[in-house]
């Protein structure tokens, strides 16, 4: 007998939550780069940034591997969008400082013991993120070790949006047998990607901004335990 599942988790808003605003930062650094820009400014740049950029930008860095270029050179592209023009590195670099602060990021608060949990009933976890590499903020936060494959941006050379991601768990699902299953906070990218895939979607709606979604959606990890099926199988390897 094995285990039944493999629960892949995103990342963000998923089992980490910032408490330093992105917004804030960008709209803080474009000030201080001499740029009368807002918050709204900031959530903008940084929309039009993840939708044009970020894919590039990627690519360009996976081969590297180099986590603190690859930011200093998306954020500074982020800056330049919102019409910093002058010492742009320098600008990026700040923005980069300010959002790796300690404490810029933690655990949301039941995040891990339903991962230690989780891990004691026998499922195999995995991470499939949208950022860069996603394994040392796992570590800095104590849960790397819980997660094997650790599917992130730089591992896959591409975007979530693509599927290249999905598509391996859900090869790394079949391989032991197990029913795969994704658990993330974005409905376009998280459950239309995971469903393409094959993998089962549950949406973690913790400001409850998808009151409509044709999926299991739960507020609070806490939940998973009633929907995914925890109990070994006879033909799971």
């Amino acid at each position: 007998m094995g285990p039944s599942c493999y629960v892949f988790f995103d990342v963000d808003d998923t089992l980490v939550e910032w408490t330093t605003s992105w917004n804030g930062v960008f709209a803080q650094v474009a000030q201080e780069a001499g740029v009368a820009a807002t918050d709204e400014d900031a959530w903008k740049a940084l929309t039009q940034a993840f939708t044009t950029i970020y894919g590039d930008a990627i690519r360009e860095h996976a081969g590297r591997g180099d986590l603190h270029e690859f930011w200093v050179d998306y954020d500074g592209r982020i800056l330049a969008l919102m019409g910093v023009e002058r010492e742009l590195r320098k600008h990026a670099e700040r923005v980069v400082e300010l959002l790796q602060h300690p404490g810029s990021i933690r655990l949301f608060p039941e995040a891990r013991e339903v991962v230690e949990e989780l891990t004691a009933t026998g499922a195999r976890l995995g991470i499939v993120t949208g950022r860069p590499l996603a394994g040392p903020d796992l570590d800095l936060l104590g849960i790397r070790h819980h997660f094997d494959p650790v599917i992130d941006a730089f591992a896959m050379g591409s975007i979530k949006a693509e599927g290249h991601m999905f598509a391996r768990a859900a090869r790394v699902a079949a391989q032991c047998g197990c029913v795969g299953w994704h658990v993330g906070d974005h409905y376009d990218d998280d459950v239309a990607g995971a469903r393409k895939a094959g993998l089962r979607p549950v949406l973690v709606d913790r400001r409850g901004a998808y009151p409509d979604a044709d999926c299991p959606r739960i507020t609070d990890l806490r939940s998973l335990f009633q929907i995914i099926p925890l109990e070994p199988t006879d033909d799971a390897s």
